[in-house]
Formats: C-alpha cells, structure tokens, sequence
C-alpha cells in the first residue's frame, strides 16, 4: 500500500484502521501496539495530550478519546501505521496536490478548497463526507506540496469528575 492509497483513504473514512476521532486510546493500542508517547500539548495542563503511530499523530482528551488526526507529511520520509499490524511503513517522495485529488477521485471523494483563514504560501482542500483537510505547501512555479492531513472532532465532551467533597 503506498502513503497516497493510505492518505486518500483517511480522506473517505477519516480513520487510519483503528484510529478515529471518538475512538478510545486503549481500543486503538490493541491493534498496533502501544504509541509513542509526545507529551502534553500545553505545559499547564495535563490533557490533551499527544501520541503517534510515526507521523500520525493523535491528540487526547483528559478520558483518553482521541480528538484529533493529524498526519505530518512534511518530512522527507514519511512514516505510517500498517494497518492491522504493529509495524509502519516508511515512505518517500513527493506527496502533491495532483497525487492526492486524483486518489481521492479514483475513491469517489468529493472534495472542495478551502478559502477562509488561507495564510499566502498554503492552500487546503476538504472531503466533503469526511471533513478530512489536506493542507499544501505552495510556491511559484511548482506542484504544491502535502504537508498534512488532519480531522477533528468538535463534538466531545468528556464526563465531568464527580466532586469529591460533594460525597
């Protein structure tokens, strides 16, 4: 499987196997093994927290729901979770603009450009179904570049602690 084939189809399913916004920390790991622990987002509080399966990166909330999917593919080598395993596959290359819509049409993805909040230099498309974005890299007189594919949720909400002195 190539890191486009991967990559479109997080775009249609907005899910790397096991990985999903919604899905549990303990569920994911049972497939592909323990993460690699990032650590906190913010220096101040404990949660989210951020894990990886290689340049797939999850960030969690304080009950361990993944909240966010945020492939990095800026590097020049690419690394992703084979799905069903507790290996990942290195790529290498250029993942462009046209390498990526082509798959995602091959799949059937409809999908759009984003045009609110683009800074000069970047451009961004999303999977209408999905909400999957993939954000590009661009410059003058070349193909843009992927430089990540994220989905988030915006919809959680994680159960509040019951208060210890109210017992």
């Amino acid at each position: 499987m190539t890191a486009i084939r991967i990559l479109a189809e997080f775009g249609s399913s907005a899910a790397i196997g096991p990985m999903h916004c919604g899905a549990s920390l303990s569920d994911i790991a049972a497939i592909p093994g323990s993460p690699w622990d990032i650590g906190r987002v913010s220096k101040r509080r404990r949660c989210p927290h951020l894990f990886s399966y290689g340049d797939a990166e999850l960030r969690v909330c304080r009950c361990r729901r993944v909240t966010m999917i945020s492939v990095q593919t800026w590097r020049k080598t690419v690394e992703l979770p084979v799905i069903g395993t507790e290996q990942r596959a290195a790529f290498t290359g250029p993942l462009t603009h046209s390498h990526i819509t082509a798959e995602l049409s091959t799949m059937g993805c409809r999908f759009n450009p984003v045009t609110l909040h683009q800074p000069p230099g970047q451009m961004a498309l999303q999977v209408e179904a999905t909400g999957v974005t993939f954000t590009f890299r661009t410059k003058a007189g070349s193909e843009p570049l992927l430089t990540n594919a994220g989905h988030w949720s915006t919809t959680h909400a994680c159960p509040s602690h019951p208060n210890p002195r109210s017992r």
